[in-house]
């Protein structure tokens, strides 16, 4: 990931600090336990850096994703849009009924949504269809 170095080094400079605390301790440095401190923290910070550098790639990559399925969506063919938008209505619909019969009122719901999503599909293939794709 893109922090990984960045945490590498801060686990490095906490343990050096948190080690020189404990000598600065035992030879009653108080010098060396000041410094320790000081590199505890910027190994926190570090780690938090890196911290921050993964999910931001997280981040950026999701929105790529995203990025590239709305650019999908755009450039597929009407044809495929409405066939997906029947298939969707179909398993809708088959939901609906299991939910009624089970008393689920959950999968009846997704039922409902999956549905509608096909409607939208069939309905944005006709939209293609007009404008020629």
């Amino acid at each position: 990931m893109a922090g990984t170095g960045d945490k590498i080094k801060g686990y490095a400079n906490e343990a050096m600090g948190n080690i020189k605390q404990g000598v600065g301790k035992l030879v009653g440095s108080e010098k060396m336990q000041v410094e320790g401190k000081a590199q505890e923290i910027k190994g926190e910070a570090q780690q938090t850096i890196g911290t921050v550098k993964d999910k931001a790639h997280d981040a950026y990559e999701g929105a790529k994703d995203k990025a590239s399925d709305a650019y999908d969506s755009a450039t597929q063919s009407s044809t495929a849009d409405k066939a997906s938008g029947y298939a969707n209505e179909a398993m809708g619909k088959v939901k609906q009924g299991v939910g009624r019969v089970t008393g689920s009122v959950e999968t009846e719901a997704e039922g409902l949504a999956q549905e509608a999503k096909g409607e939208a599909q069939k309905a944005r293939g006709d939209i293609k269809k007009s404008v020629g794709r």
